[in-house]
């Protein structure tokens, strides 16, 4: 069952949704808009190869903090940036990412397949979500912090999640790379 704005506003008062850094304006009939921060990871280039079993990838990016006047992301560019808005989910609800249309109709592709957000991220320790953003068009695009940037769809599960959500994603304040040391995919 998807969650109405309804849905998302009685989530939070009963404490099953944790949205930290909430903002009325974000609300939609059926998701909640989070908002984009001002600091950016850009994968740096170069030719040393990722190691999807070993690599820290860290150590790939550079950080970069955008202002009021916006961020350039160029053709093929790849970035990593985080939400405003912190989020704690219960053990009955989970999320999943939609990026808004009007940045799709340009080009600019949002977390094209890691879009799911686990029941019990973030419990007890809510967590930004991190984006992973790509220019796919032939144009730069700017972007700006602060803005609405992607739709959190929240859904009900049919029975309560009996374990609990253990990746090295959530606890976070900001976007994090992936860390092949720890995480599952060995």
């Amino acid at each position: 069952m998807i969650f109405s704005n309804t849905d998302i506003k009685n989530s939070i008062n009963s404490g099953n949704l944790i949205i930290e850094n909430f903002n009325e304006e974000c609300i939609r009939p059926s998701s909640y808009l989070l908002r984009i921060d001002y600091k950016f990871l850009k994968i740096k280039e170069g030719n040393e190869v990722i190691d999807t079993k070993n690599d820290d990838t860290t150590i790939f990016f550079e950080e970069i903090l955008a202002d009021e006047k916006g961020m350039i992301i160029y053709p093929g560019e790849f970035l990593l940036a985080s939400s405003i808005e912190k989020i704690s989910f219960d053990e009955s609800i989970c999320g999943d990412l939609f990026q808004l249309s009007c940045y799709a109709r340009i080009g600019l592709q949002l977390n094209f397949s890691s879009c799911h957000v686990a029941a019990t991220f973030g419990k007890n320790n809510p967590s930004s979500i991190t984006f992973e953003i790509f220019n796919s068009s032939k144009r730069p695009i700017k972007i700006y912090p602060n803005v609405k940037f992607c739709h959190l769809r929240i859904q009900r599960q049919l029975s309560p999640s009996s374990i609990q959500y253990n990746g090295i994603y959530s606890g976070k304040n900001d976007a994090m790379p992936s860390n092949f040391n720890r995480k599952p995919a060995k």
